[in-house]
C-alpha cells in the first residue's frame, strides 16, 4: 500500500471507531433515578444523593453523579431507594375469611381476590413471594396476570402418608388425589396402602420431582395439633427424626433450603437436630397453650435455647395468631388500607356474611373453655381473652429470640387458613412487620429479613435482596426511611419490577 495513503486511511479509521462509540455513549439508557438516598441491606450507612440506573430490567451504574441520558427521568430528591420486599411465606390459594359455607357467591369472590392478589402485594412492596405448598393452577394464574410479584416456589408440601394433613380427607383415595408425591417414612410406617411404590416415595424421588416441577425449596410437616383438645385429637403419624435428616440431605444435594411448619416444642427441637434450615413458624404450641396461662413453660425455653448457635432460622409468622385475634377486633375491617389490596365486594362479605366465622369459633370453643375453666384448668372461659394472652405470649417469645441472635426471616403465612380475616395479601406483611417492632425487633433487623437474608436462604442473591450494579431492578421509591420509622412501608410512591415503573396508587384494588 502507497505508504503516502497509509497515515490519512489510519486517521480516517480512528475517526471513524471514535465516532461510532460517539454514538453508542449517547444511546439513552431506560431509567435514571435521580439525586435517590439508596438504602440497602449490605451498607451501613444509607448511600445519600447518588443516581441509580437501571437498563433492560438490571442496575448498571450507582454513582455520585452519572450524567448519561436516559429515556425516563426520577427525581429521587428527598426519597429513599430500597431492594423490593420478599415474603419468604405466602400460600396463595387461601383468601382471607372466604369460606364456601357462608356464601353462594363464594366463586365469584374468590376469582375477584385471585385477580387483585398480585397487585396487592406489590402495593405493599413485596416484588417476590415464596409458596411453601404450591397449587399448581393458582401459581399460572398468579403469574399469568398483567402485573405480580415474582414467584419462588417449593413445590406441593412434603407430607406422609399418614400425617395431620390426611385428617382433612374423607377417605385414603382422596388424600392420595391431593398428595400424589407424599414421603412414605418407613421408619414408623413399614407398609405403604396396596398399589404404592415405596421407591417412588423416598426423600430423594420426592424432592426429585418438588424440583423437576420449578420447586426451590422444600417444605414439610411437623404439625401435632396440641391446640386441639386431647380427649377429641384424632390419631396422626408425626415424621421420624430419621427420615427428616434423609430429606435434608436429599434436598441440600440439590442445593434447596428445608422449611419445617412447626410450632411446637418438639418440632423447634426437630429442627435443631436434624440440620432444618428454617422453621416456618413462631413457638407458640405445647400441651395446654390454648388454656390461656401467662407463662411460658421451661419446655418452650429449653426449645428455643436449642437452636441458639446453630445455622435453624425462624419465620415469627405472627400474624398467623393474629388472625383469630381479627374475630375479637371490629374495627379492623375499617382500617383504610384494606380497601387498598381488597375488592369492595369482597370487603362488604366479611362485614357482613364472613361474620358467622365467629359464631361458629365460639360454638366450637366456647363450651370447652368454659369447662376447662370450671375444671380449673383454664386462665379464663372468655375466648377473646385467650387469644389475646396467645399473642401476648407468643410476642414475648419472639423477643426472646431476637436477644438470643436467633436468625429471623420474614414470612407471613398469607393468606392463613382457619377462623378469621386477618390475613389480607401485602397488608398483611406491613402489619407483620408492625407486630415485630412491637415486640423490639431492631428496624434494621426488619428490613434485612424482608430483604437480603430472605434472598441468601432462597437462594437469590445473584438478582434480588440489596442494590447493587448487575442485580434486577426490583426496588421501592419511598417518602420515609424504612431504617427509622415503620410506617415507611406504608409511603411507597413507585415500585420498580423489573425495572418496569409501577405508581403504586394504580395497584389499589379502589382505583379500578
Amino acid at each position: 500500500m502507497n505508504k503516502r495513503l497509509l497515515g490519512p486511511l489510519t486517521t480516517m479509521l480512528a475517526l471513524a471507531i471514535a465516532g461510532c462509540t460517539t454514538v453508542k455513549d449517547r444511546d439513552p439508557i431506560e431509567l435514571a433515578i435521580r439525586n435517590v438516598t439508596v438504602v440497602s441491606p449490605e451498607r451501613s450507612v444509607p448511600l445519600e444523593n447518588v443516581d441509580v440506573l437501571i437498563d433492560k430490567g438490571r442496575i448498571i451504574s450507582i454513582e455520585r453523579k452519572d450524567n448519561r441520558r436516559a429515556m425516563q427521568e426520577i427525581d429521587g430528591a428527598g426519597r429513599f431507594l430500597t431492594p423490593g420486599l420478599i415474603d419468604g411465606h405466602v400460600h396463595l390459594y387461601h383468601a382471607t375469611g372466604l369460606s364456601r359455607r357462608y356464601t353462594k357467591s363464594f366463586d365469584v369472590l374468590f376469582d375477584a381476590f385471585q385477580k387483585q392478589q398480585p397487585r396487592s402485594y406489590l402495593y405493599f412492596g413485596y416484588t417476590t413471594v415464596v409458596e411453601l405448598n404450591a397449587d399448581f393452577d393458582i401459581n399460572r394464574q398468579f403469574e399469568n396476570a398483567p402485573v405480580h410479584p415474582d414467584l419462588i416456589h417449593c413445590g406441593q408440601g412434603l407430607v406422609l402418608s399418614n400425617d395431620f394433613m390426611a385428617t382433612d380427607f374423607d377417605s385414603e383415595v382422596e388424600f392420595f388425589a391431593a398428595f400424589p408425591n407424599f414421603l412414605h417414612d418407613r421408619f414408623t410406617t413399614p407398609v405403604l396402602p396396596a398399589g404404592f411404590d415405596p421407591k417412588e416415595h423416598t426423600p430423594t424421588a420426592t424432592i426429585t420431582r418438588i424440583a423437576e416441577s420449578g420447586g426451590r425449596c422444600v417444605k414439610i410437616y411437623y404439625e401435632e395439633a396440641l391446640w386441639w383438645p386431647p380427649e377429641s385429637r384424632p390419631h396422626f403419624a408425626l415424621p421420624s427424626e430419621a427420615i427428616v435428616r434423609e430429606v435434608v440431605a436429599a434436598a441440600h444435594a440439590r442445593g434447596m433450603p428445608v422449611l419445617l411448619h412447626g410450632t411446637t416444642p418438639a418440632a423447634y427441637k426437630l429442627a435443631a437436630d436434624t440440620g432444618v434450615d428454617v422453621v416456618a413458624h413462631g413457638l407458640w404450641d405445647w400441651d395446654g397453650a390454648f388454656l390461656g396461662h401467662d407463662a411460658i413453660p421451661n419446655e418452650a425455653m429449653e426449645a428455643i435455647e436449642g437452636i441458639v448457635g446453630t445455622d435453624v432460622a425462624v419465620q415469627p409468622t405472627m400474624q398467623t395468631v393474629a388472625n383469630t385475634l381479627s374475630l375479637f377486633t371490629p374495627d379492623l375491617l375499617n382500617d383504610p388500607d384494606l380497601r387498598k389490596v381488597l375488592p369492595a365486594a369482597y370487603l362488604t362479605y366479611l362485614r357482613t356474611d364472613a361474620q358467622r366465622g365467629r359464631d361458629a369459633f365460639l360454638r366450637r370453643n366456647g363450651p370447652i373453655l368454659a369447662d376447662a375453666f370450671a375444671r380449673g384448668q383454664a386462665a379464663s372461659a372468655d375466648p377473646e381473652q385467650i387469644a389475646r394472652t396467645y399473642f401476648e405470649r407468643m410476642k414475648r417469645i419472639v423477643t426472646g429470640m431476637n436477644t438470643r441472635d436467633i436468625p429471623l426471616l420474614f414470612g407471613t403465612d398469607t393468606a392463613v387458613g382457619g377462623a378469621g380475616w386477618g390475613n389480607p395479601p401485602g397488608l398483611n406483611g406491613y402489619w407483620e412487620m408492625q407486630d415485630w417492632a412491637r415486640a423490639g425487633i431492631p428496624l434494621a433487623t426488619i428490613f434485612r429479613a424482608a430483604t437480603l437474608d430472605n434472598a441468601r436462604k432462597f437462594g437469590l442473591t445473584a438478582d434480588l435482596g440489596s442494590i447493587e450494579v448487575g442485580k434486577r431492578a426490583n426496588l421501592l421509591l419511598m417518602s420515609r426511611n424504612p431504617l427509622e420509622s415503620i410506617n415507611a412501608y406504608d409511603s411507597i410512591d413507585i415500585i420498580l419490577l423489573n425495572g418496569r415503573v409501577l405508581d403504586r396508587e394504580t395497584l389499589a384494588a379502589s382505583a379500578k
